[in-house]
């Protein structure tokens, strides 16, 4: 039977004194799968999918908007260390703060490096993992792999023609309207928006600049993360958008070198898959859970 939609909750956790923005929905006391959003989007990639999962009463669902990003506050740069190593360490206090100790990620784009540190910090602390369009091989990253091209050389020596290169195509972003209009990576007016409204706060772009030439730490760290998969014993589920230009579907393949028995999908999608094909990773990752036992969070109160 298919099921019916299910409304998600919305609030706003404080952590560190910066108000994180989180949608929420399904029974607390199902297993959680923790949502983390790529760039430039935020949570709202999600909406549909966590709908068709939350309605299934089997999983509770949690995203989160990282500082900056979505309608989460956008702290001065200056103030808060745009890193992927702060950012992962709000997101990990973000579920403390929830109550959240035992949990599934689902990680695209951004999302992957900011989840497996999370991981890496504690690896008892996953039950499964899902990624989609986000790498943590250079195979599905062509424009990261020359050592001197431009990404490799700006993110080991910073180049301020690329950060104005990127303020700039911020500054042009414009409200969605029917002249002109194409959807861009699958993107729908209404994530747009969002993505607009918020990229185009004061000194947001200042942030995200930091974050970007912060990715070079993440390449770095690709040799570890593979090994710590081939060691971990979760399901491991890869959905992938096959008209990704940016996260070719070499990379999708390339985990299933880590970790053989990883179920690999190729979608009619592009790089924001969750929100061109939700029906179709919502029934993918319930066909995974009837294949998985995914063990459920303890009872509140127990030790």
């Amino acid at each position: 039977m298919q099921a019916q939609a299910e409304t998600l909750t919305y609030g706003w956790q404080k952590v560190d004194g910066i108000h994180l923005f989180y949608r929420e929905g399904g029974p607390r006391d199902a297993p959680t799968l923790v949502f983390l959003h790529g760039n430039p989007l935020s949570s709202i990639m999600y909406e549909k999918l966590m709908e068709d999962l939350a309605a299934t009463g089997k999983l509770h669902v949690l995203a989160v908007d990282y500082p900056s990003f979505g309608y989460s506050d956008a702290p001065d740069h200056a103030t808060y260390r745009y890193t992927f190593d702060h950012v992962a360490d709000t997101v990990r206090k973000f579920l403390a703060a929830r109550g959240i100790t035992r949990y599934g990620l689902y990680m695209q784009d951004y999302g992957v490096p900011v989840g497996f540190r999370l991981v890496q910090a504690n690896p008892d602390a996953i039950s499964m993992i899902v990624v989609q369009n986000g790498v943590i091989h250079l195979d599905g990253f062509p424009s990261a792999q020359d050592p001197q091209g431009e990404l490799r050389r700006h993110w080991q020596t910073r180049n301020p023609a690329v950060d104005r290169r990127r303020a700039g195509y911020v500054a042009r972003l414009a409200y969605p309207r029917a002249d002109g209009w194409s959807p861009d990576d699958g993107v729908t007016p209404d994530a747009a928006l969002l993505m607009v409204a918020a990229a185009q706060r004061p000194g947001v772009i200042d942030g995200r600049n930091d974050l970007w030439f912060d990715y070079g730490n993440n390449v770095l760290r690709y040799p570890a993360w593979q090994a710590m998969l081939r060691k971990m014993r979760v399901p491991l589920l890869v959905l992938w958008g096959r008209r990704d230009p940016f996260f070719t579907t070499s990379g999708a393949l390339a985990y299933q070198r880590d970790v053989p028995t990883a179920e690999v999908h190729l979608l009619d999608a592009d790089h924001f898959a969750s929100l061109e094909v939700p029906d179709e990773i919502a029934t993918l990752i319930n066909g995974f859970l009837s294949r998985h036992s995914v063990a459920t969070p303890p009872p509140s109160g127990s030790p």
